[in-house]
């Protein structure tokens, strides 16, 4: 990744949250790789439910924040607002998407370091 991966994955915040416990971290970030939350929040922009969408955003908001996957956290968050508010911003939708590819590469990449025994 060419980019500074502590955007998507911030490894050292999150070991704090779980007291340095690198195989309860690495558990957590397979849940959010099996997620399923992503593709109905996908669904739910599709079909413009952005009520719906909005409980979704919520959710991955949580789970992306409690395992400091901070870029998805922040635009879950935003979209969440927006669809609340009515409908969220194509833009908003863009970054999302982006963020969330990179962030899925990120964490694919220190789960891999997690089992090589590097991080």
């Amino acid at each position: 990744m060419c980019e500074d991966r502590s955007i998507y994955v911030n490894m050292p915040q999150a070991l704090e949250r779980v007291r340095g416990n690198k195989t309860l971290y690495r558990r957590m970030l397979n849940l959010f790789l099996d997620s399923p939350e992503f593709a109905l929040l996908e669904e739910r922009l599709a079909s413009k439910d952005y009520e719906k969408a909005a409980v979704t955003a919520h959710t991955i908001k949580g789970m992306t924040g409690n395992l400091s996957l901070n870029a998805i956290f922040e635009l879950s968050a935003a979209l969440m607002s927006e669809c609340r508010q009515g409908a969220p911003n194509a833009e908003t939708i863009t970054q999302y998407r982006e963020a969330y590819q990179k962030t899925v590469a990120a964490v694919k990449e220190v789960a891999a370091e997690i089992d090589a025994g590097m991080a």
